[in-house]
Formats: C-alpha cells, structure tokens, sequence
C-alpha cells in the first residue's frame, strides 16, 4: 500500500510497496517485498494505480537473472488499472502489456506505474481487473503471431505446441475465433480441443497428416522448441509457415536445411519485448470488443497479494496447468 510520507521529510517522495528483483536467482532467493518512491510521470506519461498484475514466464526468467536486466529494478508485464494522475486520462480502468516494463523501465508489480499516453488500452468492461491482467502478454504473443505475422485465415489448420500452456490457449481461442481448425500438441490435452497430438507418446507428423488427410498443417506455432523443432518443420505442407516465441534458454537443434529449402516454408520468430508500446496498445484494443462479446475468454486465475510474489513466481517456475498467476497490489490510493 501506499506509505504516508512524515512531514519532517519536506519534499521528499511518497511510498509505495513494490516486488524488487535484488539479485538473479530462484524468487525466494531473488525477490524482495519493500518500500519504493512512487514514480513520477514524465512528460506525455500518466500514473496508474496497479489493481492487477499478471505474473508471466518473462517475469521469472528476468528475475533469474537471464536476461541481463539492470538490477535492482520492479519486475512485470502486465497490468489492469486506473490512472489516477490529472488530464484527459484520469478515472480511466486500463489494462495491457509494456514491453519495456520490468526491463528498461520499472515495472507493474507494484502499487503504481508510470507509463506513456500512448501506451494506453480501454480495459473491457466485461472483465475484472485480475482477468484482464491475465490476458496480457499470453494474448499479445498469441495475436501477433497468429493474426499480425501469420496471417492465419479461415479453414486453414494450424499446429500449436505448448497447447496446454497460457499463449497456446490463447492462440487455441484466437484461431477457432477465426474460423480456422486448430491441432494442439502437448505433454496435457486441454478441456474442449479435438485434434491433440500428446508429445511424449506419438509421432507428431504422423498425427497431423492423419488429421490434415495428408496433406499437412498450413501454419504452426511453436512456443516449446528444442526437439520438437525439426517434428514441427515435417508437418508442414508445402509453402507453410511457421513461427517460434522467444525463449530464454532456447537449446540447439539439428534439423536438414532440405526441410525448409525443397518445400518453400517460411520460418520466422517473435521477440515481443522488442515491440513499440503503441503496436501493443493497438493490440489491445483489438481484443477488447472480442472479450466484451464473449468472442474470447480469460484463462483461469490464481490470485496472490503482493507480499506473496515470490510464491506466485514460484508458481510459474513449477508450471501452472493453463492457470495465470496474478498478483493483487491492492492499498489505499495515492492522495
């Protein structure tokens, strides 16, 4: 909550609590639950007081120290909340993802945080301030890769690895909403999929050419990697596309050039802390009316008070069976 500041201190900063990345490591280790100034926005910036904030396998891969961030810093993505700073802005519920916060800038796991006007989404009414917090980055992975880069239109069938997982889910929904078949591979088959490929027991080809009567998936997005790379490339057809998301730890793969160069695929991938705030924020708006009509859901949601962060970081590191952790920084607003 919000720490009233002594008078004695004159000019100095209001308080907030906020999770701090102190050192890279396991959150236990990494993680701490403290006292931070309020940010102060600068210009063309407003204050958002945070009411939700998801927690996403970036935010435990930054706090373990992989990615190089300057420490110490606030972690977090995402966020649902209102801006309380003055102008055209003030009283408006907001939700989406920074790309920047948490890495170059403080992030959301905290009371408050400063953002760019431009970076702004109106949150959907239909949603409570922790579901539209776990949209997030899992929706902006998924849409941007299914919509934005693969172009994924309706009847074609596309292949998600890591279906059970939070962007495979989104992906999952957002390819069904498009009117395109979706193929989900995964160690778990989700509630409600029809084509699933279970990783560890079948050949992941085999089944999507049984599935596709041979022909082979027009698309496929890959959120796993590693061995299941050159399997991926296989179910292809002709002239497919494919595209992977980031990851922290990513292995080398050994995989025939002939896969890709004799049947014209096109392979790319996604760093999506490299995108601008206002293609995110155009992102988000594009979501907003499909979870206001129910065209789209929210996943499951776990929430945790902030002084527990470590405990949802966990959470994620051990692996969440499709449920978002989401952290609820909730206190007394900023007066």
């Amino acid at each position: 909550m919000l720490i009233d500041t002594p008078s004695s201190l004159g000019g100095e900063r209001q308080q907030m609590d906020a999770v701090v990345i102190q050192t890279g490591g396991a959150p236990a280790q990494s993680l701490a639950y403290r006292s931070e100034p309020v940010p102060v926005p600068g210009p063309g910036e407003v204050l958002v007081e945070v009411h939700a904030a998801a927690v996403n396998p970036l935010d435990v891969a930054n706090a373990a120290g992989v990615l190089g961030t300057p420490l110490p810093t606030i972690p977090g993505v995402d966020f649902a909340g209102i801006v309380v700073s003055d102008g055209d802005h003030l009283g408006s519920e907001v939700w989406g993802s920074g790309p920047a916060l948490g890495l170059q800038r403080p992030g959301t796991h905290a009371r408050f945080v400063a953002l760019p006007e431009t970076w702004l989404s109106r949150k959907p009414e239909r949603l409570t301030m922790a579901e539209a917090a776990a949209v997030g980055r899992s929706y902006l992975a998924a849409w941007q890769t299914v919509v934005n880069i693969m172009g994924l239109m309706p009847g074609e069938t596309i292949l998600i690895t890591g279906g059970a997982g939070m962007v495979g889910q989104a992906a999952t929904a957002i390819a069904r909403w498009r009117g395109a078949v979706p193929i989900v591979a995964d160690r778990r088959k989700p509630d409600g999929v029809e084509y699933f490929v279970d990783t560890e027991s079948s050949d992941i080809r085999e089944k999507v050419l049984e599935f596709t009567d041979g022909r082979g998936a027009d698309l496929a997005l890959d959120t796993i990697g590693g061995d299941l790379f050159e399997p991926i490339l296989r179910s292809l057809r002709f002239d497919g596309r494919m595209v992977g998301i980031f990851s922290a730890a990513e292995p080398r793969v050994e995989f025939s050039l002939a896969e890709i160069y004799n049947r014209q695929l096109h392979v790319t991938g996604l760093a999506s802390v490299f995108m601008e705030g206002v293609e995110v924020a155009r992102i988000f708006d594009q979501l907003r009316p499909l979870f206001n009509r129910g065209l789209l859901v929210p996943p499951a949601v776990n929430t945790w008070p902030l002084e527990q962060s470590a405990e949802a970081y966990q959470a994620v590191l051990d692996g969440s069976a499709g449920i978002k952790q989401v952290l609820l920084p909730i206190g007394r607003k900023l007066s």
